[in-house]
Protein backbone atom coordinates (compact mmCIF):
# COMPACT_ATOMS: atom_id res chain seq x y z
CA UNK A 1 0.00 0.00 0.00
CA UNK A 2 1.32 3.44 -0.93
CA UNK A 3 1.65 6.00 1.81
CA UNK A 4 -0.77 8.86 2.45
CA UNK A 5 0.53 12.29 3.53
CA UNK A 6 -0.93 15.33 5.26
CA UNK A 7 0.07 18.99 5.24
CA UNK A 8 -1.72 22.21 6.30
CA UNK A 9 -5.07 20.44 6.67
CA UNK A 10 -4.83 18.67 3.30
CA UNK A 11 -4.45 14.96 2.67
CA UNK A 12 -2.56 13.53 -0.30
CA UNK A 13 -3.58 9.97 -1.05
CA UNK A 14 -2.99 7.56 -3.94
CA UNK A 15 -5.82 7.05 -6.41
CA UNK A 16 -7.63 3.75 -6.75
CA UNK A 17 -10.68 2.39 -8.56
CA UNK A 18 -13.01 4.03 -6.00
CA UNK A 19 -12.05 7.35 -7.61
CA UNK A 20 -13.20 6.29 -11.08
CA UNK A 21 -16.85 7.50 -11.03
CA UNK A 22 -16.04 10.95 -9.62
CA UNK A 23 -12.96 11.29 -11.82
CA UNK A 24 -14.97 10.39 -14.94
CA UNK A 25 -17.63 12.93 -13.94
CA UNK A 26 -15.02 15.67 -13.46
CA UNK A 27 -13.22 14.93 -16.73
CA UNK A 28 -16.50 14.95 -18.68
CA UNK A 29 -17.40 18.33 -17.14
CA UNK A 30 -13.99 19.85 -17.99
CA UNK A 31 -13.89 21.55 -21.39
CA UNK A 32 -10.06 21.28 -21.47
CA UNK A 33 -9.91 17.52 -20.79
CA UNK A 34 -13.13 15.93 -22.02
CA UNK A 35 -12.52 14.04 -25.26
CA UNK A 36 -8.76 14.17 -24.56
CA UNK A 37 -8.44 11.79 -21.61
CA UNK A 38 -10.43 9.43 -19.46
CA UNK A 39 -10.14 8.07 -15.93
CA UNK A 40 -7.64 5.44 -17.12
CA UNK A 41 -5.15 8.25 -17.69
CA UNK A 42 -4.91 8.47 -13.89
CA UNK A 43 -5.76 4.89 -12.95
CA UNK A 44 -3.84 2.71 -15.44
CA UNK A 45 -0.31 3.81 -14.64
CA UNK A 46 2.89 2.97 -16.45
CA UNK A 47 6.15 2.24 -14.61
CA UNK A 48 7.51 5.50 -13.24
CA UNK A 49 4.06 7.10 -12.90
CA UNK A 50 2.04 7.84 -9.78
CA UNK A 51 -1.44 9.36 -9.41
CA UNK A 52 -2.72 11.18 -6.35
CA UNK A 53 -5.68 13.12 -4.99
CA UNK A 54 -5.39 16.12 -2.70
CA UNK A 55 -8.35 16.37 -0.33
CA UNK A 56 -9.35 19.24 1.93
CA UNK A 57 -10.02 18.89 5.65
CA UNK A 58 -13.57 17.66 4.91
CA UNK A 59 -12.36 14.89 2.59
CA UNK A 60 -13.42 16.63 -0.66
CA UNK A 61 -11.09 16.25 -3.61
CA UNK A 62 -9.40 19.56 -4.41
CA UNK A 63 -7.57 18.16 -7.43
CA UNK A 64 -6.08 15.02 -8.92
CA UNK A 65 -2.53 14.89 -10.22
CA UNK A 66 -0.28 12.41 -11.95
CA UNK A 67 3.48 12.45 -12.01
CA UNK A 68 5.79 10.92 -14.56
CA UNK A 69 9.53 11.00 -14.29
CA UNK A 70 10.76 13.19 -17.15
CA UNK A 71 14.19 14.27 -18.27
CA UNK A 72 14.98 17.60 -19.94
CA UNK A 73 17.52 17.13 -22.72
CA UNK A 74 19.78 19.99 -23.77
CA UNK A 75 22.09 19.68 -26.77
CA UNK A 76 25.01 21.78 -28.00
CA UNK A 77 26.36 21.12 -31.47
CA UNK A 78 29.79 22.27 -32.68
CA UNK A 79 29.83 24.86 -35.46
CA UNK A 80 28.51 23.55 -38.75
CA UNK A 81 30.93 24.15 -41.61
CA UNK A 82 28.95 22.52 -44.37
CA UNK A 83 26.66 19.73 -45.54
CA UNK A 84 29.04 17.05 -44.26
CA UNK A 85 28.86 18.41 -40.69
CA UNK A 86 25.09 18.66 -40.91
CA UNK A 87 24.83 15.04 -42.06
CA UNK A 88 27.18 13.94 -39.26
CA UNK A 89 25.01 15.75 -36.70
CA UNK A 90 21.81 14.18 -38.07
CA UNK A 91 23.33 10.69 -37.98
CA UNK A 92 24.70 11.30 -34.49
CA UNK A 93 21.27 12.47 -33.29
CA UNK A 94 19.54 9.40 -34.72
CA UNK A 95 21.97 6.90 -33.23
CA UNK A 96 22.82 8.88 -30.10
CA UNK A 97 19.22 9.50 -29.09
CA UNK A 98 18.41 5.80 -29.51
CA UNK A 99 21.26 4.97 -27.12
CA UNK A 100 20.39 7.77 -24.67
CA UNK A 101 16.73 6.72 -24.65
CA UNK A 102 17.75 3.22 -23.58
CA UNK A 103 19.60 4.72 -20.61
CA UNK A 104 16.61 6.90 -19.74
CA UNK A 105 14.24 3.92 -19.99
CA UNK A 106 16.44 1.81 -17.72
CA UNK A 107 16.26 4.62 -15.15
CA UNK A 108 12.44 4.73 -15.36
CA UNK A 109 12.18 8.09 -17.12
CA UNK A 110 8.87 8.27 -18.99
CA UNK A 111 9.35 11.34 -21.15
CA UNK A 112 12.04 13.41 -22.82
CA UNK A 113 11.49 17.17 -22.85
CA UNK A 114 13.49 19.03 -25.46
CA UNK A 115 13.43 22.78 -26.16
CA UNK A 116 14.98 24.44 -29.17
CA UNK A 117 14.61 27.74 -30.92
CA UNK A 118 16.20 26.25 -34.05
CA UNK A 119 13.42 25.71 -36.57
CA UNK A 120 15.45 23.21 -38.63
CA UNK A 121 16.36 21.18 -35.52
CA UNK A 122 12.75 21.25 -34.27
CA UNK A 123 11.48 20.00 -37.62
CA UNK A 124 14.12 17.24 -37.67
CA UNK A 125 13.23 16.22 -34.10
CA UNK A 126 9.54 15.95 -35.04
CA UNK A 127 10.05 14.31 -38.43
CA UNK A 128 12.85 11.85 -37.63
CA UNK A 129 13.11 11.52 -33.83
CA UNK A 130 9.44 11.19 -32.84
CA UNK A 131 9.06 14.43 -30.84
CA UNK A 132 5.72 16.25 -30.82
CA UNK A 133 4.92 19.82 -29.97
CA UNK A 134 3.06 20.08 -26.70
CA UNK A 135 0.83 23.10 -26.43
CA UNK A 136 0.49 24.48 -22.97
CA UNK A 137 3.71 22.90 -21.73
CA UNK A 138 5.02 24.85 -18.78
CA UNK A 139 8.30 24.22 -17.06
CA UNK A 140 9.48 25.15 -13.59
CA UNK A 141 12.78 23.91 -12.29
CA UNK A 142 12.92 22.52 -8.77
CA UNK A 143 15.67 24.37 -6.98
CA UNK A 144 18.19 22.11 -5.23
CA UNK A 145 18.63 22.47 -1.50
CA UNK A 146 21.39 24.90 -0.66
CA UNK A 147 24.31 23.27 1.18
CA UNK A 148 24.14 25.81 4.02
CA UNK A 149 20.48 24.90 4.65
CA UNK A 150 21.33 21.22 4.76
CA UNK A 151 24.06 21.86 7.32
CA UNK A 152 21.74 23.93 9.52
CA UNK A 153 18.87 21.41 9.39
CA UNK A 154 18.20 19.68 12.67
CA UNK A 155 18.62 15.95 13.13
CA UNK A 156 14.89 15.83 13.96
CA UNK A 157 14.02 17.09 10.47
CA UNK A 158 16.04 14.27 8.88
CA UNK A 159 14.32 11.62 11.01
CA UNK A 160 10.81 12.96 10.49
CA UNK A 161 8.41 11.04 8.27
CA UNK A 162 5.19 12.26 6.67
CA UNK A 163 2.06 11.98 8.76
CA UNK A 164 -0.31 9.21 7.71
CA UNK A 165 -3.89 10.26 7.03
CA UNK A 166 -6.54 9.04 9.44
CA UNK A 167 -8.88 8.61 6.44
CA UNK A 168 -7.14 5.49 5.10
CA UNK A 169 -9.41 2.50 4.68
Amino acid sequence: MRQTFTFDGYTVRPLDERDRPYLEFQIEADVYHRDRMDADYFLRLQPGEDAWAIEDERGRVVFYFKTATAVRLSIQFPSIEGAEDKARNREGMLKGLAWIEGIFRANRFREILFDTEGIELANFAKRRLGFREATGLLSRPIQPMMPEKVQVASQEAWEASPQVSRRVG
